[in-house]
């Protein structure tokens, strides 16, 4: 990675400032951008994932508290 700045002129200068000092722009390597992308895209198979999960658990939930709701009532008959 390096610093660059953006002239008046529109050229860019390339400059020996640490990432830290840089106030200018950095340039990066495309597989360190790549990858990046990668990690903030969402796609449609992880919305169905999240769907899915969001949706079972409530299944289950509700499945589980019919069932100690059940269970209670033959507690509570015998």
């Amino acid at each position: 990675m390096q610093c660059i700045y953006l002239n008046a002129d529109g050229t860019l200068s390339p400059t020996t400032e640490t990432l830290e000092q840089c106030s200018g722009f950095v340039l990066v390597p495309s597989h360190d951008a790549a990858s990046y992308v990668d990690s903030i895209q969402i796609t449609a198979l992880e919305i169905s994932e999240s769907f899915t999960w969001g949706f079972g658990l409530i299944i289950f939930f509700g499945f589980l508290s019919y069932k100690a709701k059940a269970a209670k009532m033959v507690i509570n008959k015998l």
